[in-house]
Formats: C-alpha cells, structure tokens, sequence
C-alpha cells in the first residue's frame, strides 16, 4: 500500500540523525517523504539534504520561514502524491515496526479511514532531573485508551479526503493545539478509526524545567486559542487558587502561633483548602510506585516544583490565548465551537 510519510521540522539538528536511522530501519518504507522546515537556523536542512542525496525513498524538502506546525503540515499534505498520509514529527524516535503499526489495519479493514497512534518515552533515555520528575507526573506515560484518549499526529495515519473535509490543521493557532483539534474533528465527524494501543513512537523529553514551563505554556495558549480543554483549565485554576490560599493561610497561622497568638479557626479553613493539594497527593502515588535509585526523593521534590511550574505557565498561556484580539484566531475559535457543538445531525 503506497502512502506519504509528512512532517514538519524546526532546529532539530541534534537529534535528526537519530530519527532518520530510525525511519530507515523501517519494516515497511513511504512511497515518498516530505518535510516542512520552518526556516531551522541549525543545521538541520543540510542534514536533511543529506538525506535526500542517499535515500532509496523519494524525499521532497519544503521550507517556508515561520510557519506554524499546522502550516507546515498542511504545506507537505498538499504537495503528497498518495491518497494515504501518515503524520509525524521530525525529531522523534521510531521503533522499525511503527509504520507497519499504522498502515496494516487499512489492510486489514478497507472502511477504515484514520488510524491512531500511541506514543511514550523511552525510559533508559529519562536522564535528566527535570525529565525524571516528569516522568514521576505522568505516572510513566501509561496509554490508556478511553474517551479522554487524544491521538497526536506524531503518530497517526489517514486517507487524503479526510484532512480535505476537515479542512486541513488550524493555522490560525500561534504553534500548539492543532493536532488535538484535528483529532476532536475526526471524531465528531465520525470518520471510522481504529487505534494502535502499543506506543511505537517516542519524544524526548527536556533537560531543564524551564524547558517543561514553556512547554506547558505554549499548550496552554493553544487551548485558550481554540477554547477547548476548558474544563481542565478550570479545575487546574480552581486548584492552584485553593492551594495557594491554603499556602497564605498557613504562613499566616504559623506567624500568629509565633507572636502570641491561637486562631485555631484559621486551621479549619486551611483543611476545607485540602483539594488543593490533589495534583500533590497523585504525585507522591505516582512517586511511591515509581521510587528507586534513579527516582529518589529529590526528584519528588523536583516534580513538585516542576508541577508548579508549568501549572502556572499553562494557565498563564491559556489566559492569554483565551483573551487574543486577532480577527483570524477569533473567527477560527467561533468556527471550531459551533463545529463541535451543532447538534449531530447538521454534522
């Protein structure tokens, strides 16, 4: 089955070589390659014309200078030859039967018209501090595949006519967020999918906790953006607000106690503010499963720090996106709302 492998690529110099080993090693290999650089001030488009000079499987390189990931994939499923796309991010590890994973179930099931796909960590490469305390947050990276499950398009394949109906990823996002609404698209529009629940795709994961934090803000500006994910936003504001109270009123309590002082009442508040400890109360579960040589108590620590972190920083982001005054993000965020919430049967 002929299909084009797509991907967007941005300063990924360090880890490109990596991906394209493991893209090499494939069980199975794309009728063709193509790739959307953003304008990388790396090295990265001379490796890639490397590439392309050795490669057995076609590889058409595009660039446009700042272009947005939506942008950039939209370039590349544009210029596919082939009616069946299969997504992914530049920069990535494969395992060599991902690609296999993905395209086998068209086979297998001709009415199909997307497949999903998994994606973790590969947990000798957690080395960090700060990628060890994330590793402790996300509970190791479980796949869980539930109503909740959103397929990411580092890993995910689809028939041509499906990216065309939905009208192509959402350029009028600032960067993030794309890939989740695609998926919330292909699901309202209930497009048949089936999901690949072992993960063969693996991100690396940062080296610094300032490198999480601007993560988890540009997550939240592309769910602000779009305004969805709205009611994570809440809980996760409703939280942080509650612990932070929770925070004051024990400083507070703790220097009366010290100047004379027993307002015991301040204590009873202080336990009603207790659910803002919950993000604390799953990361300490997590890190009791978890504990070891390699996720010792610092990295507990670190993870909470890390959690507050990037909290703040998402809400920050989704706050500033959820207010944006651009024309186009506005009129894309109305038309994304009333596509997701007509009633079914104008769909």
């Amino acid at each position: 089955m002929h299909f084009s492998l797509v991907s967007t690529i941005f300063n990924e110099a360090k880890r490109l070589r990596q991906t394209i080993a493991d893209l090499e090693a494939q069980t199975i290999k794309p009728a063709e390659i193509i790739i959307t650089d953003a304008g990388s001030s790396d090295n990265s488009w001379e490796i890639l014309t490397e590439w392309q000079q050795q490669s057995a499987v076609p590889i058409v390189l595009l660039k446009e200078e700042g272009c947005n990931v939506a942008r950039g994939r939209n370039i590349a499923i544009k210029a596919a030859k082939y009616d069946l796309i299969v997504s992914t991010d530049f920069g990535c590890r494969f395992h060599p039967e991902w690609l296999q994973s993905l395209i086998r179930p068209f086979e297998e099931d001709k009415t199909l018209q997307v497949v999903g796909g998994a994606f973790s960590v590969i947990e000798k490469n957690v080395t960090s501090l700060p990628a060890k305390s994330d590793f402790i947050l996300q509970n190791g990276y479980p796949i869980v595949l539930d109503d909740f499950f959103s397929v990411s398009s580092r890993s995910i394949a689809y028939k041509k006519q499906v990216w065309e109906e939905i009208g192509g990823y959402p350029e009028w996002l600032t960067l993030a967020a794309d890939d989740t609404i695609f998926w919330k698209l292909i699901k309202r529009k209930k497009y048949r999918y089936a999901l690949v629940e072992k993960p063969y795709v693996y991100w690396g994961r940062h080296k610094s906790n300032k490198a999480f934090a601007k993560e988890a803000y540009r997550y939240g500006l592309g769910d602000g953006e779009s305004k969805i994910n709205y009611r994570n936003f809440w809980s996760n504001l409703i939280e942080t607000v509650l612990r932070y109270s929770m925070f004051v009123l024990l400083i507070l309590l703790l220097s009366l106690i010290v100047l004379g002082f027993a307002p015991w009442y301040i204590l009873f508040t202080i336990i009603l503010l207790f659910p803002g400890l919950r993000s604390y109360k799953n990361a300490f579960k997590n890190w009791s499963q978890l504990k070891s040589t390699k996720y010792n108590f610092k990295v507990f620590l670190n993870a909470l720090w890390q959690l507050e972190l990037s909290r703040i920083q998402y809400l920050k982001g989704y706050i500033k996106g959820l207010s944006t005054k651009d024309p186009a993000k506005i009129a894309g965020r109305v038309a994304l709302w009333q596509t997701l919430h007509r009633p079914e049967s104008d769909n």
